[in-house]
C-alpha cells in the first residue's frame, strides 16, 4: 500500500487509510496520514477555542484516538472525500473530549508525531476566518494543503527535469499572467520570444492544474465526485 501510483507519485489517501486501518507496515502509513493533513485538524482544534498548546496536545489525542479506536479500519471510501469523513470524526472527539488530556491519564505523554504548532500558527494567521468557523478554518487550511502539495510537486518535477533555473524566473507567472515589462525582461534574460516564454508559461500553468486535480482525486474513491470537490477547495482557498 505504500507504493507510487501511475502518475509517479504516492500511494493515494484513502489507499493509505485502509493501510493505516490495518497496520500492515509497522505504522507506517498512519504516519503519514498525520504528516499530511495535521495542519487543518489543529487549526480546527485551535479555532474551536482552545489555546495553541492545548490544540497540540488535542490534535495528538485525536491521532490515538484514530490508532486505538480502530476509526480507519471503519472507514468507507464510498461514502465520499477523505476531507469530509475526517472533519466528522474531529468534531466528534471535540465534542466527547474530556478534561483530562489522554496523555496525562495514559501516563506516557505517547505521540504519533512531532508537531510544530509554531507552524500552525502561521498557517491560522494567514488564513481569514474568525474562531467562530472551525469548520471554515478547516477546509481552508485543507484546500491550501492542496495547492502547496501540487506546488511542491511542480517544482521538484522541473528541478528533476534539470530546469530549476527556468522554473524560478516563471514561477511568478504560473498564477498570475505577466505584464507587457514582464515579457520584456523575461526575453532579455532568457534570450527568447514573447511567444515561446507564453507557451512555457502555458505548460507549467497546464500542469500546475492537472497536478491540483491529482491531490484531489487521492482523497476520492468515486472520481465523478472530482470537479465538484475541486470546486469548492478552490472557493474555500480563496475566501
Amino acid at each position: 500500500m505504500d507504493g507510487v501510483t501511475s502518475d509517479g507519485f504516492s500511494s493515494t489517501t484513502w489507499s493509505l487509510v485502509i493501510a493505516a486501518g490495518q497496520d500492515e507496515d509497522g505504522g507506517k502509513a498512519l504516519e503519514r496520514l498525520c504528516r499530511k493533513h495535521w495542519r487543518p485538524i489543529y487549526i480546527f482544534v485551535r479555532c474551536s477555542g482552545l489555546s495553541p498548546s492545548d490544540a497540540e496536545d488535542a490534535t495528538q489525542e485525536f491521532f490515538i484516538e484514530l490508532l486505538e479506536r480502530e476509526w480507519l479500519k471503519k472507514a468507507d471510501p464510498s461514502r465520499g472525500s477523505f476531507r469530509a469523513y475526517l472533519l466528522s470524526l474531529l468534531r466528534n472527539f471535540l465534542a466527547n473530549r474530556r478534561r483530562v488530556s489522554l496523555a496525562k491519564r495514559r501516563g506516557g505523554g505517547a505521540t504519533i508525531l512531532p508537531l510544530d504548532g509554531i507552524e500552525g500558527e502561521r498557517e491560522l494567521a494567514k488564513l481569514s476566518v474568525t474562531d467562530s468557523d472551525p469548520a471554515g478554518a478547516y477546509e481552508a487550511s485543507w484546500a491550501n494543503g492542496v495547492l502547496t502539495t501540487a506546488w511542491e510537486r511542480l517544482e521538484k518535477e522541473q528541478n528533476e527535469a534539470g530546469k530549476a533555473l527556468l522554473f524560478e524566473l516563471l514561477r511568478a507567472f504560473v498564477t498570475q499572467a505577466p505584464g507587457a515589462g514582464d515579457y520584456q525582461r523575461l526575453s532579455d534574460e532568457l534570450g527568447m520570444r514573447r511567444g515561446q516564454i507564453a507557451l512555457l508559461i502555458h505548460r507549467l500553468n497546464r500542469r500546475f492544474t492537472e497536478l491540483i486535480r491529482a491531490e484531489v482525486a487521492e482523497t476520492l474513491a468515486d472520481r465523478s465526485e472530482l470537479d465538484a470537490e475541486l470546486r469548492f477547495l478552490l472557493k474555500v482557498s480563496s475566501r
